[in-house]
């Protein structure tokens, strides 16, 4: 990577950190008004965030069930040392 890419990289990290920044802080503004304002509309959401998690977790573990299950194919090991040694 040059170093005028490298520049160019850094910078954009900084924004998009600058960005997510600015939208967590907002997103947390309106989570307090919401939860001042609509107590009972904050707690359903909360409640609905939630759930949709569990429903992520659930998701993901079986999947990892599957992976890691009986039926796939066995992994071919790769010795790359000894790939190296011989040259």
């Amino acid at each position: 990577m040059s170093e005028e890419s490298g520049d160019r990289t850094a910078e954009l990290v900084e924004e998009v950190r600058r960005f997510a920044s600015a939208v967590g802080a907002k997103a947390q503004e309106v989570g307090a008004r919401l939860r001042e304002n609509n107590p009972e509309v904050y707690g359903h959401l909360a409640a609905a965030g939630g759930e949709l998690l569990a429903a992520y977790r659930a998701a993901v573990s079986g999947h990892e069930r599957r992976w890691a299950g009986s039926g796939h194919a066995e992994a071919e090991r790769i010795d790359l040392d000894e790939a190296t040694d011989n040259k």
